[in-house]
């Protein structure tokens, strides 16, 4: 595969990892701003504070990550080699935090148990509608996904001459047992 398509490769990987990110923020700020406005006759304050604390850091996370990948995409075609490290602590890192997010959301503040009469279970639904566990996971799990394949991507030989080479100037990349050897 020639360089330059690797490159568009990640940089596509990014942006598609990014937009996954702002889908994930909005719907999540869709959904706390609803709980604002859930009225709960059942519902302990307990269990209601600990999905609003989920939906918090759901959103902290998608925002503050696609931001980072907005940045990142902006860059990822530069011959940098900081690119390719920022790609390599930034990937593993969000996407990480990203599956965190999916393993211990909202979900589990409200899991019905069975036994709970069905206005609890109706506020429960309220509170963590369903449709919002299914974009929230695919997003997250796609964009996770694609960090990990850029991380590992960026491993590639021809990838680290891309970025470790002075792109304009005419010099190209000499390793250090090049240099050494002459």
């Amino acid at each position: 595969m020639r360089v330059d398509t690797q490159i568009r490769l990640v940089f596509w990987s990014v942006l598609t990892a990014a937009a996954l990110l702002v889908l994930d923020a909005a719907v999540t700020a869709t959904v706390l701003r609803d709980l604002a406005a859930l009225h709960t006759r059942l519902m302990s304050p307990r269990s209601l504070q600990q999905v609003e604390a989920d939906y918090h850091n759901n959103l902290l996370v998608a925002a503050v990550g696609a931001v980072l990948l907005a940045a990142l995409t902006l860059v990822v075609r530069r011959h940098n080699p900081k690119v390719r490290a920022a790609l390599w602590i930034i990937g593993p890192l969000l996407g990480l935090a990203l599956l965190c997010g999916l393993v211990g959301g909202p979900e589990w503040a409200v899991a019905p148990t069975g036994e709970e009469p069905e206005l609890l279970r109706q506020e429960y639904a309220r509170a963590v509608p369903e449709w919002y566990l299914w974009v929230h996971g695919i997003a997250g799990f796609c964009a996770a996904c694609l960090l990990f394949f850029v991380a590992a991507f960026a491993t590639r030989g021809d990838l680290r001459e891309y970025y470790l080479e002075s792109h304009g100037t005419g010099d190209s990349y000499r390793s250090w047992i090049d240099r050494t050897s002459t």
